[in-house]
């Protein structure tokens, strides 16, 4: 490991002596006479309007000049040579992330010509082969945006869309709740890699973004979504690149407060009417705060400051679960059934009704959320500057527990961000500049439920370990309702970021060279199953009863059962982990202009994947072969075979070998059609590696025996005893449930002692057994024409494509053998270990392992046109098609196990192609625009007409596309194999959609039919029938809007008032995998899918997405 360290740092040293040095930009062009000719050793300055800072270059032999790495703003361009006139050209807009072509020409003589320039212009690109967007300002700022979550605003971009959670946003309780989980071009969730002003801004725990600052503070940000240069790595997805802002030399700011009210909200679709207000949607949140920036030191020393405070508190959006009724526990006792004594004293926190099972109820929220960002920029010189900035976020959610109905019952959270930044530009000679950056990155999450909530303890049940913190981890019955949540818990992460880049103009090359280093540090203290979960399946009835009866009578006698991939018990002794790691790369990006018209981008970039380390050694590899051996763990010799530990022969020291070959070329080439800089031919490909893998390291090898020991009874393997007694200490509890009686391993001292035992029917986590790792690769292409049209419009046609290779899917490695009746076996591991003798051989109850064997394929067409500023309107459009096919599981996340394995085994030699369907995220249309029109109505009057009808402004943002595909799971084993995965299978002739499967269920919308779908006796002994994501849910359409009103007071103070409205129209979007109002996940989508589930194929409460929802907003500028 010490040898992998020092290689990368020599790397880096040697190399590292940006494109656009990250996040910033580059002007270039060309300088000629009046006869068309070139100008050489012309001196071309660019002037930082509001700074006074200046940057030169020369012109070279051709009339070139580049001048890399400037910071996003606006400049003045002077161009002097001998024998001819100061040429001047002002308003000139850089943006980040943007090579700026500026070609003036010289006349003859001695005097000086400006020429003003429309700062708002758009070129087309003739530079680059990178497709990116920036999102300005002035849509930042004036764009009507829910919540003031700027990350949102990543959607504009064409090929980006929401992708299914998939575990990489943690809800509010270990990830911002601002953190978006998008999919760009085909790649992953997890994928993107997002910066703050050049400084590493991910979240280290599972790769989502660090919370954006605040609109009013943000500069403007871009986002590279295919083949961007060799400057960019670790991750394999799109680059988001954000800019906050910085002082000028003038004095400037805003104060705001933005007030949401459920007088302007319409009713959520499911909220009952007989709710407070009519059901309209309660959720009040207030959002206040000011920027300030300007001058310490005039044209030297310059600060920026802004602070933006949410209060949110909210009903909670309308849930709906199926409760034993009185008529039923009476029917339960009348009949000879005896009640649980732990499920007595629970009876009386649920809300029994007389009758009625059905219930609908609000979970109450309240949510602070408060923002700091500061900066201060200084010049040592014109050649020396130096940028500090300081970002720092803080959030909280109350838990809840409502002594009533515990199936409120809610963890709260505190999360608390920080993120500094050191960053010196020095320009060594004009043509020769190194800018060096420092980030650091501190985020620590605590959670855990309210001090007032019972445990399972308290209510009776003799779990073995008795945890001192109160909490239920879940209770949950099959169909009916189920409660509980995380129990105490703190994930602390650190990172810190060094990176150089230096940039060297050389004739017709512009060159980049660099390198970064990053350190991570995650540590976890987490108390996950502690407080233990049961489960309560619901068999088949009998004649005359339902599948609530039957699940409800063992629930009130607490049987317990397992049932779709959640076992009848389970508890451990806690989630602890200590992880390290180096991300590291170097790259050299030639950008050669070949002639006037063609450059050609060429560029190298080198990212060896170090393992990460567990530096307590809390890591455990399985190996069939050795199973098959009936060789044991030398270091933990009471392990199952086939579990072997840092220390055994053959398994590196920290579970997972490195991976040292991932060189990553980039190529790309750019072509002025007509010479004019108005039409441009762009194309390039890459390779990119997705070297981070937090989120797998970080939330899945978390549970692993003997470090953190897992009871769990699985029905058939451990056989699980009652609610009362899980253990099965009684021994009349024995024999009413037939369980097997468990060894108590609590408490687990660590370090664990080398004869630790080992449950039977364990669960084991494996990674790379083979110790052969593959990092996550994407080989991305592209292929554009742009196009710039009369009135400055940009429009730009491409083809991207991708292909992913390498992704990382969960396998279950213990199912049971394939059965023609459908009746669950002995699982394969533990008949392995059968026929060696070994007694009990029931050591297994899953054996889960990561393994990097999916790939995925990706291709689109995007339109998109944009508009600038002018003519009082501005407008940004796209719209792609496109397709995703991948051969993961259905469900399959980036983060957890337990969920998304295939539904063959994974050793079918099919099952590849079983699986082989749309991706999760996969949307086959999608249309996006944003516009703001400033109304030209009485704009140029004055007195009372120009004060009452003067300065209004109409914005709005849309959405609209095709829905998210779904698989159509029985629900009940087919294949006999315990995966919980089987599919649905399709009665000839039905449609699947379109019936009134709702029947008489109020708060209720059908979308399947169940008649479509065969019963489980008809399809038992199969896998079903029916694809991958076959099915898809109702498309979504959403218009957001806001019209707002400006008073000038003077030349610099300024008030606006805005009304904004988001679903202007009120349309019902079911499913939508952005996170509603308040909300901290995505609806669950596990019974709407599943034939088993009283709920298949119908939308219900808590599965509509926001309604017409209003706010109000005051804005002081000045």
């Amino acid at each position: 490991m010490k040898k992998h360290v020092l290689f990368v740092l020599l790397a880096i040293l040697f190399v590292a002596v940006s494109s656009h040095a990250q996040g910033l930009g580059s002007i270039a062009g060309r300088i000629t006479d009046p006869e068309g000719a070139s100008v050489a050793n012309a001196k071309v300055t660019a002037l930082q309007v509001g700074t006074g800072f200046s940057r030169t270059a020369l012109s070279d032999t051709e009339g070139l000049f580049v001048i890399p790495s400037l910071q996003p703003a606006t400049y003045s361009l002077s161009v002097e040579a001998n024998g001819f006139s100061t040429a001047r050209e002002s308003g000139i807009v850089l943006l980040a992330d943007q090579t700026l072509t500026v070609n003036v020409g010289l006349k003859l003589g001695m005097t000086t010509e400006v020429v003003v320039v429309s700062g708002n212009a758009l070129q087309v690109d003739t530079s680059t082969s990178t497709l990116k967007q920036v999102i300005e300002q002035q849509r930042l700022v004036e764009m009507p945006l829910e919540g003031r979550n700027a990350a949102k605003l990543t959607l504009l971009v064409p090929g980006a869309v929401y992708s299914a959670n998939g575990g990489a946003d943690q809800g509010t309780t270990k990830t911002f709740p601002g953190a978006v989980t998008i999919s760009a071009n085909g790649a992953r969730q997890d994928m993107v890699s997002y910066q703050l002003d050049g400084g590493n801004y991910v979240d280290e725990y599972t790769n989502v973004n660090q919370p954006f600052p605040f609109p009013d503070a943000i500069q403007e940000f871009s986002v590279q979504t295919s083949n961007y240069s060799a400057e960019y790595g670790q991750n394999a997805g799109a680059v988001v690149n954000v800019i906050t802002k910085s002082g000028t030399n003038n004095f400037h700011g805003d104060v705001f407060e933005f007030l949401r009210n459920s007088v302007f909200n319409a009713r959520n679709f499911f909220a009952p009417i007989a709710l407070k207000d009519n059901g309209r949607d309660q959720l009040k949140r207030n959002q206040f705060g000011g920027t300030v920036g300007g001058p310490i030191i005039h044209d030297k020393t310059f600060f920026f400051a802004g602070f933006q405070g949410t209060r949110l508190r909210n009903l909670g959006s309308p849930t709906s679960s199926t409760v034993p009724s009185q008529a039923d526990i009476t029917a339960f006792t009348t009949g000879g059934g005896s009640i649980d004594p732990t499920v007595a004293n629970l009876l009386p926190l649920l809300p029994i009704q007389p009758t009625s099972r059905s219930v609908t109820f609000v979970r109450p929220d309240r949510q602070n959320f408060n923002e700091v960002l500061g900066r201060v920029d200084h010049a040592f010189s014109q050649k020396d500057r130096l940028s500090v900035r300081y970002d720092y976020n803080y959030f909280s959610k109350a838990a809840v527990f409502v002594p009533t109905n515990i199936l409120t019952y809610a963890d709260g959270s505190k999360i608390a961000n920080q993120n500094y930044l050191i960053r010196e530009t020095h320009v060594i000679r004009p043509s020769l500049l190194n800018d060096f950056r420092f980030s650091y990155a501190r985020e620590k999450a605590s959670r855990g439920p309210d001090s007032t909530v019972p445990s399972v303890q308290s209510l009776g049940s003799m779990i073995p370990f008795q945890p001192v913190a109160h909490a239920i981890q879940q209770i949950r019955v099959n169909g009916g309702f189920s409660f509980g949540d995380n129990p105490q818990a703190a994930f602390v992460r650190n990172n810190f970021t060094w990176s150089d880049d230096v940039s060297w103009v050389k004739g017709k090359h512009d060159f980049r060279f660099g390198g970064i280093l990053e350190r991570s540090r995650v540590d976890l203290n987490n108390l996950f199953f502690q407080p233990a979960e049961f489960s309560f399946c619901n068999p088949a009835p009998g004649a005359g009863q339902t599948a609530s009866q039957v699940v409800f009578n063992n629930f009130l006698a607490g049987k317990l059962c397992d049932y779709s991939g959640n076992f009848a018990f389970r508890q451990g002794a806690g989630e602890f982990k200590n992880n390290r790691d180096i991300f590291a790369g170097v790259y050299a990006q030639d950008n050669f202009r070949v002639t006037q018209r063609l450059t050609l981008n060429l560029g190298l970039r080198y990212e060896p994947a170090l393992p990460w380390r567990e530096i307590k050694g809390r890591v455990q590899q399985f190996r069939l072969d050795g199973l098959s051996a009936n060789v044991r763990s030398t270091q933990f010799p009471n392990a199952p075979p086939g579990v072997y530990f840092p220390g055994d022969p053959g398994v590196p020291p920290y579970g997972i070998s490195a991976s040292l070959k991932n060189f990553a070329p980039r190529v790309g080439f750019a072509y002025d059609v007509f010479g004019d800089g108005k039409t441009s031919i762009r194309g390039g490909a890459g390779i990119f590696y997705n070297s981070r893998i937090t989120g797998i390291i970080n939330n899945r090898f978390v549970d692993q025996t003997p470090f953190s020991p897992q009871l769990i009874f699985s029905t058939g393997v451990v056989n699980p005893g009652t609610l009362t007694d899980p253990l099965c200490t009684l021994s009349a509890t024995q024999t009413a449930q037939n369980c097997t009686p468990q060894a108590n391993l609590f408490p687990a001292p660590f370090p664990p002692p080398k004869n630790s035992a080992f449950a039977l029917g364990g669960l084991y986590l494996s990674w790379d057994p083979a110790n052969n790792y593959q990092v996550p690769t994407v080989y991305n292409w592209n292929l554009a024409v742009e196009r710039q049209l009369p009135s400055i419009v940009l429009v730009r046609a491409a083809y991207v494509g991708s292909r992913s290779t390498h992704l990382t899917e969960t396998l279950n490695l213990d199912p049971a053998p394939f059965s023609p009746t459908g009746t669950k076996g002995t699982l394969r591991l533990n008949a392995i270990a059968a026929s060696l003798g070994i007694t009990p051989s029931n050591l297994f109850s899953q054996v889960q392992q990561d393994s990097q064997d999916i790939n995925a394929n990706y291709h689109s067409l995007q339109l998109s046109a944009e508009k600038r500023m002018t003519h009082s309107l501005t407008i940004l459009g796209s719209y792609t098609w496109s397709k995703s096919i991948d051969d993961l599981p259905p469900g399959a996340g980036v983060t957890g196990f337990d969920a998304g394995f295939s539904a063959r085994p994974w050793d079918d030699p099919l099952r590849h192609q079983f699986d082989r369907g749309p991706s999760e995220f996969d949307h086959t249309h999608r249309f996006v625009s944003s516009f703001v029109w400033e109304l030209p109505a009485f704009s140029g009057s004055k007195g009372f007409l120009h004060h009452a009808f003067g300065g209004w402004q109409y914005s709005g943002l849309v959405a609209a596309q095709t829905g998210r595909p779904f698989t159509v799971l029985q629900g009940a084993e087919l294949s006999g194999t315990g995966l919980g995965q089987d599919r649905g299978t399709l009665v000839s002739g039905v449609s699947p959609y379109g019936t009134a499967q709702c029947g008489t269920t109020v708060n209720c919308v059908s979308w399947l039919n169940k008649a479509a779908f065969a019963t489980n006796a008809a399809s038992a002994g199969t896998y079903g029938a029916t694809g991958k994501n076959a099915f898809r849910m109702p498309g979504k359409y959403n218009w957001d809007m806001g019209l707002s009103k400006s008073f000038a007071f003077t030349e610099r103070w300024r008030l606006q008032f805005r009304a904004e409205f988001f679903n202007v129209f009120n349309r019902v979007n079911f499913f939508d995998e952005e996170v509603p109002s308040g909300a901290g996940s995505q609806p669950s989508i596990t019974n709407f899918q599943k034939l088993s589930a009283g709920a298949f194929g119908t939308f219900r409460a808590g599965q509509a997405g926001d309604p017409r929802i209003g706010q109000l907003a005051l804005k002081l500028f000045f």
